[in-house]
């Protein structure tokens, strides 16, 4: 079980590290500018009321994210769903992804978006046990991903 609370300027460091971990072994360059947004969180989540949640373990010590990202009509974008390699298919994605799919129905959201790497199995089975309808590929930045859908109760 991890404890979830809202991203703080103070945790920046942290989620660049798992970030970088989780994307080395998607076997994608890390600093790729395609990532920026995790390095300005309160710009590209908070500030426009979308959300970026932060999960740690019973030592304070950061092991998954993720982000809510307030798009036009009614959508939202999930993204930077990340959990540190070394804890993954504990169910803390999961916790994530509820949390945030509570904040975008709070929020009045009711079309969520979000897309994953092709070879990031563990994610597509994730967002298809959660109800998420793959849209089929596409390239987004270079990169070859399946995008997914979900339409919120």
């Amino acid at each position: 079980m991890i404890t979830i609370r809202r991203y703080s300027a103070l945790d920046t460091d942290d989620l660049w590290r798992i970030h970088l971990l989780v994307i080395s072994e998607a076997n994608v360059e890390p600093t790729h500018q395609h990532y920026h947004d995790i390095l300005h969180i309160p710009e590209q989540y908070l500030l426009n009321g979308g959300e970026f949640l932060v999960g740690m373990d019973d030592r304070g010590v950061i092991l998954a994210m993720g982000g809510l990202k307030i798009l036009e009509n009614g959508k939202a974008e999930i993204k930077r769903l990340r959990v540190h390699p070394s804890y993954q298919q504990k169910g803390y994605g999961q916790q994530i992804l509820s949390r945030l799919e509570a904040k975008a129905k709070e929020l009045g959201i009711r079309h969520l978006i979000l897309d994953t790497l092709n070879n990031q199995l563990g994610a597509q089975k994730l967002f298809a046990n959660n109800g998420y309808q793959q849209k089929g590929p596409a390239i987004i930045d270079g990169f070859n991903v399946l995008l997914y859908e979900k339409v919120l109760a």
